[in-house]
């Protein structure tokens, strides 16, 4: 002991004191709490085979139970952690790949003691290559008097790749349903396929845009008792009111009246007399005359007092 002391030389009590301080500070790193939390650890799936993809449902990231000196913990909380799985050398069908403790390259004292989902199960298909149709999916209607007069999807048809089995059979593949209860016009709305059920991968991400042609409705009415008016010249006619059919928008249709319209019956240059006179209507551009019955009436002109 008396040596130990000897071989200090000068300042003999600083010099013990920082040993002293040394071994309190190792056993005091040595024997840390330990600390135990989750970690979210990021999955990355590298090196599937030529021709194979993955066509079950995959997690993003794995949930991973550790426990370690809480420093350890720390850092790994504030890290960015991934793990990759090497489906090299894989072949078609259903595999379990189970993850250990000695599967994550953690710092040394980190112990895992439970991972989820484990074992990862990967099932491989053999994949092919499609050109099908976009099919359109409409949701609602228009507002009253409106309707769809056409739908077009631009492109009409797009190059898919999934497994063999789920589109062997495919014709076309359709849009997440659009919105149209607010169209009282012509739109474009961009468009989704609708791939929730399918595994399916786009070599072409070009946006998907709908035409939705909408035009008011039309519709045909026949609206009777629409008197007949003799110009210039005065006369009794018979009879003195007709029914007409017209057709146009249901909007401006729906709301006419008899009086609303205007037939007339030419009676310029007539001598007095009894006369078969056809009857005009006079229309707004938007509205189109069908039928006039009768088309003809008896007009009677008295002679001049």
């Amino acid at each position: 002991m008396k040596g130990l002391f000897g071989s200090l030389g000068r300042h003999k009590g600083l010099k013990l004191l920082s040993l002293l301080l040394a071994v309190a500070l190792w056993f005091a790193v040595g024997v840390e709490e330990p600390t135990e939390t989750t970690l979210s650890v990021a999955l990355e799936l590298v090196n599937p085979p030529q021709g194979m993809m993955i066509t079950n449902e995959m997690p993003s990231s794995l949930q991973v139970r550790v426990i370690g000196p809480g420093s350890a913990i720390r850092k790994l909380t504030q890290a960015r952690l991934a793990q990759t799985i090497d489906l090299s050398g894989y072949k078609r069908g259903r595999h379990s790949i189970p993850l250990g403790t000695k599967t994550f390259n953690f710092p040394r004292g980190v112990q895992v003691t439970r991972v989820q989902p484990n074992p990862l199960n990967i099932t491989l298909a053999p994949t092919t290559v499609r050109t099908l149709q976009i099919q359109p999916v409409l949701e609602g209607k228009p507002p009253e008097g409106y309707e769809i007069v056409g739908v077009k999807a631009r492109p009409s048809e797009i190059t898919v790749k999934g497994p063999y089995a789920e589109i062997a059979d495919l014709k076309f593949v359709s849009t997440i349903p659009l919105d149209v209860s607010q169209l009282t016009g012509p739109a474009t709305l961009a468009g989704d396929l609708d791939l929730k059920t399918l595994h399916l991968t786009l070599p072409d991400q070009s946006p998907i845009l709908v035409d939705v042609n909408v035009a008011p409705k039309i519709i045909t009415r026949t609206i009777s008792g629409v008197p007949v008016a003799a110009q210039p010249q005065k006369a009794r006619l018979n009879p003195a009111k007709v029914a007409l059919t017209l057709q146009g928008p249901m909007l401006e249709l729906r709301g006419l009246k008899p009086g609303d319209l205007k037939a007339t019956v030419d009676t310029g240059n007539l001598a007095p007399g009894r006369h078969r006179l056809s009857v005009s209507v006079n229309l707004p551009a938007s509205l189109t005359l069908l039928t006039v019955k009768p088309a003809t009436v008896e007009a009677r002109l008295e002679k001049s007092p």
